[in-house]
């Protein structure tokens, strides 16, 4: 989650940093559980770079045709099973989902941040890999009923003639258990990690600045890796080093924006960061305002001053629950597809 000052617009007046300038340039398509679903008209870009990578690596028509319908139609699908989770969970902490939008990326889901404090932040970003576990069970009972009863995630011995089901599971399994991992264990801001991370941190009192600056420490090694990987990738001929670069470089300018929003005194433009401000300083001033009458609540005066120079809102925007799912789909389709021996096909 990351946010900014609300844009203009019916729709992107409700997204934040994260999200207005992403969903400009995305279509209504339909409601699921009341909450508007949007499609980003680059969505397609990700389908066509993994599509042509497999088709440079020599995997022939039946190969292309996987590798889009899992970095497509399926991906999309798991990530909006995602979102929903992110979503469900925010109704039931009693804050008002905006509208889950589909990117080149993964997915976002647009929150209503008004009720969103540290408690809830961490229910809703865990809700959201935790769909995750039911998909993992249902493709390994998939690719059991259509791999003569064997659950795995090798593809040895397989071809997209006599396995390709099995291969679109052997490749969803992967999805799901990778999506899992990387956005509920990797602290990469703004990846659902480091929203349960800066949720605790400010839970247990720490200072927005420094949880921030802890965020952004965390985030750099891993951008560090997945930029090397994928540098790495260009130079060893690997399919997917592109998809490696566009996570890496979307990641790394989410957390070089928290990092300036640090130093430029703009963190309240965060929602949860705005609501943990709220709190402590509601928190602070309670026992001056209770009944001592010695003038202590003007103690307080420069934190509540910290407040106005950081543009803390009235209310705070929408926040985005970030999936990164399509792009690291897309790079598990490519590598499969890779992996396979296809006869007639090379």
């Amino acid at each position: 989650m990351a946010s900014a000052a609300p844009a203009s617009g019916p729709n992107s007046g409700s997204a934040d940093e994260v999200g207005s300038g992403i969903e400009r340039y995305s279509i209504p398509c339909g409601s699921v559980a009341g909450v508007p679903i949007r499609l980003h008209l680059l969505l397609p870009l990700v389908m066509l770079l993994s599509a042509a990578a497999a088709a440079f690596a020599g995997q022939g028509i039946t190969g292309v045709f996987f590798v889009v319908l899992v970095s497509g139609p399926l991906v999309l699908l798991t990530v909006l099973v995602h979102e929903l989770g992110h979503v469900l969970a925010a109704r039931r902490c009693g804050c008002t989902p905006d509208s889950i939008l589909l990117w080149p990326l993964g997915g976002l889901a647009l929150i209503d941040a008004s009720a969103i404090g540290p408690r809830q932040q961490i229910v809703i970003s865990g809700a959201g890999p935790a769909t995750h576990l039911p998909m993992i069970a249902i493709w390994m009972a998939l690719m059991a009923a259509t791999n003569d009863g064997q659950v795995t995630t090798s593809t040895a011995g397989m071809s997209f003639e006599h396995h390709f089901i099995a291969l679109v599971c052997v490749a969803m399994l992967l999805n799901n258990i990778g999506m899992f991992l990387f956005n509920l264990l990797i602290p990469c801001f703004p990846l659902d990690c480091s929203q349960i991370i800066l949720a605790s941190m400010l839970l247990c009192g720490s200072e927005v600045g420094t949880a921030a600056m802890v965020m952004v420490g965390l985030s750099a090694p891993i951008l560090v890796i997945l930029a090397g990987i994928g540098i790495y990738g260009y130079f060893t001929g690997t399919p997917s080093a592109t998809l490696h670069i566009m996570l890496a470089v979307w990641l790394g300018a989410q957390s070089w924006k928290l990092h300036q929003a640090r130093l430029e005194g703009r963190l309240a433009s965060y929602p949860l960061f705005a609501n943990a401000m709220r709190m402590q300083a509601d928190c602070r001033s309670g026992p001056a305002s209770a009944g001592d009458s010695g003038g202590r609540a003007g103690s307080f005066k420069p934190f509540q001053g910290e407040g106005v120079t950081l543009g803390r809102p009235a209310a705070p925007p929408p926040s985005s629950q970030v999936c990164m799912g399509a792009a690291l789909a897309a790079i598990v389709a490519v590598t499969v597809a890779c992996q396979v021996s296809a006869p007639g096909t090379q």
